[in-house]
């Protein structure tokens, strides 16, 4: 892509930035051979505990604790089906702000997927690999991912459905990006984010855009994920199974490895 295309999409990356909740940080029960809690593992309290203010683009900053900074970069930097739906150089300045404030003997990895098995994800990777033969501790984080539980999933179809909505209104927030689409200062912008993502999904958005209807186009936009969410899970199970477990799509995994020498 198009280095002024990609800048684009920085600066209306507020729009998944703004006005989400601290992000809410939680320990998840650690399996046997997981040997560290936050509160006894440093690298692992820091994640939680130290604020950055990490670079978007064109003077526009987001600020929160590196675990949430990875949570949102995360799911920024989703795929479909390995295919990347949004540009951004914010997930590479999270890195970046990441690894200065961690040691070299650290390796992060933050997993964003809303059920197992889903075409949609998203991760971010900090630090390099443990040796073979370090004494390595590790901890996992669960960190908001800004996205709700869905709800009522009784079929493949409602989990992709819920997934889908929940995924493109926080991308598009209807109400902030209305705002956006009426402002001549950035109404540009905020239409050529709408129009990269859409392409990717093949999706036609020109008349909701033209209209400044952001309910719309994500309506279309959502509908044609949902499609290939729920294809996805019908080609790769038997559809006479149980509906997979969606309550991953409220939370972001992140794994803290530290080892020593």
């Amino acid at each position: 892509m198009a280095r002024g295309v990609s800048t684009v999409l920085d600066v209306a990356i507020c729009l998944l930035l703004i006005g989400v909740a601290v992000g809410t940080l939680a320990v998840a029960v650690p399996d046997d051979d997981w040997r560290s809690t936050v509160d006894g593992d440093p690298a692992a309290a820091s994640v939680g505990a130290v604020t950055a203010t990490v670079p978007v683009a064109n003077d526009h900053d987001a600020h929160g604790t590196l675990a949430q900074h990875l949570a949102r970069a995360s799911v920024l930097a989703a795929t479909l089906d390995g295919e990347r739906l949004l540009e951004s150089t914010y997930p590479g300045a999270t890195r970046r702000a990441v690894e200065r404030r961690t040691t070299g003997r650290v390796r992060i990895t933050a997993r964003w997927r809303p059920y197992p098995d889903a075409a949609l994800a998203g991760g971010l990777t900090v630090g390099p690999k443990p040796p073979s033969t370090a004494d390595v501790a590790a901890t996992r984080l669960s960190v908001d991912s800004g996205m709700a539980v869905p709800e009522g999933v009784d079929s493949t179809e409602s989990l992709a459905t819920a997934v889908a909505d929940a995924y493109i209104d926080r991308l598009f927030p209807p109400e902030r990006t209305r705002i956006r689409l009426v402002d001549r200062r950035v109404a540009s912008r905020t239409a050529d984010r709408y129009r990269s993502l859409a392409a990717v999904l093949g999706v036609d958005v020109a008349e909701p855009l033209a209209d400044a209807s952001p309910k719309q186009a994500n309506e279309r936009l959502a509908s044609e994920l949902a499609d290939r969410l729920e294809a996805g899970m019908e080609s790769g199970s038997d559809t006479a199974g149980p509906v997979p477990d969606g309550t991953a799509t409220a939370d972001v995994e992140i794994v803290v490895r530290r080892w020593e020498p």
